[in-house]
């Protein structure tokens, strides 16, 4: 009997078994590949060029993309983003006034150093 010559697998050739090796790779290998999100061009100069008191809650979502976050502190908006990941997270936050001015801005500062987000165009009214 050719099932107890060959063991399991009998009756598959070898082109069926490395064709269903091969769809069982390709299988593991999608699932292994986590999602990644498209990367964004270097957001640097777009940070650099944030102006305090001029730039515009706006023209940031225009430039970035949507904000990871958008809410509140207190009686402040708030829009953070993380811009990058390596060995840590970096982390675009800024207040915007009531008419979506950005008025303070935090960037890429270690979580250690707490921000305190104020309203640094006031003053200059």
């Amino acid at each position: 009997m050719i099932a107890d010559e060959a063991g399991a697998g009998a009756g598959y050739g070898p082109a069926m078994r490395l064709t269903t090796s091969l769809a069982a790779l390709a299988v593991a290998a999608c699932h292994a590949a986590p999602a990644r999100a498209p990367r964004r061009a270097d957001p640097r100069p777009v940070i650099d060029a944030i102006a305090l008191c001029r730039t515009t809650g706006a023209a940031l979502r225009e430039a970035l993309g949507p904000p990871t976050r958008d809410g509140r502190l207190g009686d402040a908006r708030i829009l953070s983003w993380i811009i990058g990941e390596d060995d840590v997270i970096h982390y675009l936050a800024v207040r915007l006034d009531a008419a979506d001015v950005v008025v303070d801005v935090y960037w890429d500062l270690p979580t250690e150093i707490p921000w305190q987000p104020t309203d640094r165009c006031a003053s200059n009214e």
